[in-house]
């Protein structure tokens, strides 16, 4: 039982992490100032928030699992740790973009989303087929 509860705060907060994300990638596609603000308070107060729970949760299921030993975990932590920096780079160009008031669109901004996706179905592939 407390498995399946940890795993399910797990998945509920990679969706949440995940969906923060790309709305930061699609908001740099098009950048509005009204949403700017908006966007970043909930980045502090939604999207960051449930990283942490990924990791929290994740860690707390590894724990529990015995997973330590398994190549299939680290390779998925090393993916996630990548994933991290991800929405710290984001985070980042988000602040710079609320204080210089610079509503330029960022090419780069798609292939974040595209490098971010990628990084998620691969985590998602680890973690159901545990390949090795």
């Amino acid at each position: 039982m407390i498995y399946s509860i940890l795993k399910a705060v797990h998945i509920i907060a990679m969706v949440i992490w995940i969906v923060g994300m790309s709305t930061i990638c699609l908001y740099f596609s098009k950048p509005n100032i009204e949403f700017l603000k908006a966007l970043k308070s909930y980045d502090r107060m939604v999207t960051t928030p449930a990283m942490l729970l990924v990791w929290i949760f994740g860690i707390l299921l590894a724990v529990q699992g015995g997973w330590f030993g398994s190549g299939w975990l680290w390779a998925k932590l090393f993916l996630v740790l990548i994933m991290s920096c991800l929405h710290g780079m984001l985070t980042g160009r988000l602040r710079r973009h609320s204080i210089d008031l610079d509503v330029k669109v960022e090419p780069k901004a798609q292939t974040l989303l595209l490098i971010g996706l990628i990084l998620f179905v691969g985590i998602v592939i680890l973690v159901t087929t545990k390949l090795f």
